[in-house]
């Protein structure tokens, strides 16, 4: 009597991925991981399957919502979100094989003390770079009429929440792909090291699709990933830089009313207007696009490598993230 042969394995079962010792040298890296291309084809591949899904449900469901509230609600970072996430989810399961740990979001990551961390840490860089700016007379305040909006924004609270409905998704997508997901990638490939440069230049190099972009914003955006690599790197938490990089633009738009990364918003009640050298003061990019965000992201890397800064702290916190 012949013997059945054994059922195959399904195709996305992890095990079919994570090969025996014996798998081809220019699929595998080693026993049980791809290599990195491999990896980052299935991210991709999967992020193009589910962004016109995401697209389908989300943006019927944020403009209603938009129509029932009498307010403009973006839907692009919410589905840019959702779909990372599922991309997200999919790699780690079905390809690689890992935790949520190993893109910085192990249960520790998200404790109040990693999470303080992050807020601090933005809103004192973008405080003193606007302090530099103020001091040096290159930024002042002027009242701005209500009449002069091209949208409702007559009361403050309610423009303050929704730039953080528009900017807290857009902060975390970017962090899931770059010092999530791509670091991890770069990380296992290459390095630490690599993992920092290489995503803190894929960061500069995507906001050139913002408007006004050019060689000088581009380098701050990418001394600005340098300065949230550094972070994640520290403190183990992903979700530490996310807060860091949405209180940081959250300050800039709802509180300074200025610019980011080259996107102007609507805001009630004042205006603040920047004057000088744009090389300064960043112009119409935003204060993160000058040589005094320079200076003070130059400053708090140079800091960062001062192994006293952290070990109180950020050393602690790196210790808690990487045991859950």
């Amino acid at each position: 009597m012949t013997a059945k042969p054994a059922p195959r394995a399904p195709l996305l079962d992890p095990d079919r991925w994570r090969t025996r010792a014996d798998g081809p040298r220019w699929l595998y890296a080693e026993p049980g991981r791809l290599r990195a291309i491999w990896r980052l084809l299935v991210f991709g591949l999967a992020l193009a399957v589910f962004q016109p899904i995401a697209d389908s449900f989300l943006a019927p469901l944020m403009s209603g919502i938009a129509r029932a509230l009498g307010e403009r609600i973006e839907a692009y970072p919410w589905i840019t979100l959702v779909s990372i996430l599922a991309a997200l989810t999919l790699a780690l399961r079905t390809v690689d094989g890992a935790p949520w740990r190993s893109v910085g979001l192990g249960d520790g990551a998200w404790r109040p003390r990693a999470l303080a961390t992050g807020a601090w840490v933005g809103a004192a860089a973008i405080l003193i770079t606007f302090a530099l700016l103020w001091l040096s007379g290159s930024a002042r305040v002027v009242p701005v009429p209500v009449g002069d909006l091209q949208w409702s924004a007559s009361s403050w609270q309610g423009t303050a929440l929704r730039l953080a409905v528009l900017l807290a998704p857009a902060a975390l997508w970017e962090e899931l792909l770059f010092r999530g997901y791509l670091w991890t990638v770069a990380d296992d490939a290459a390095g630490p090291r690599v993992a920092l440069w290489a995503t803190a230049v894929a960061f500069g190099v995507v906001h050139l699709l913002n408007p006004g972009a050019g060689v000088l914003s581009t380098t701050l955006v990418t001394v600005a990933g340098l300065c949230l690599g550094v972070l994640r790197e520290r403190t183990g938490s992903l979700a530490a830089v996310w807060v860091a990089h949405f209180v940081w633009n959250w300050i800039m738009a709802a509180v300074l009313h200025v610019p980011v990364s080259g996107v102007p918003f609507d805001t009630p009640g004042y205006r603040t207007v920047v004057t000088g050298a744009s090389w300064w003061t960043g112009g119409a990019w935003g204060p993160e696009g000058g040589a005094a965000a320079l200076l003070v992201m130059g400053g708090a890397l140079a800091m960062s490598m001062r192994p006293a800064l952290w070990k109180s702290n950020a050393g602690q916190l790196r210790t808690e993230n990487s045991s859950r």
